[in-house]
């Protein structure tokens, strides 16, 4: 990757007395996370799908942290799939620098 795009892609911010980088990049949110635990985009498709598996993700807020299913009509988280940092961002997405 050429430099001058690494210098536009890269941000840090500083915890716990360190300074931590994120790139952003294809699906590599450096914001904080979505902890969101409703899902009101993906209703109508639940209502739809009542008991799907899964819900696609153009019905799911970009960077949600959860994985979901359909249960009764309703989106229902199934598990957790991104660990958070203790400011609320998502831990793998952040390197510390030494």
């Amino acid at each position: 990757m050429p430099d001058e795009q690494i210098r536009r892609s890269t941000v840090f911010r500083c915890a716990e007395g360190h300074t931590l980088l994120c790139n952003y990049g294809a699906n590599l949110p450096c914001g904080k996370a979505n902890t969101d635990l409703r899902l009101p985009g993906a209703e109508p498709w639940c209502r739809e799908h009542r008991e799907a598996d899964f819900i696609p993700r153009f019905a799911i807020p970009s960077g949600n942290i959860y994985n979901w299913r359909c249960f009764a009509g309703a989106p229902e988280i199934v598990s957790q799939i991104e660990e958070i940092d203790p400011r609320g961002f998502v831990a793998r997405y952040w390197k510390r620098v030494d």
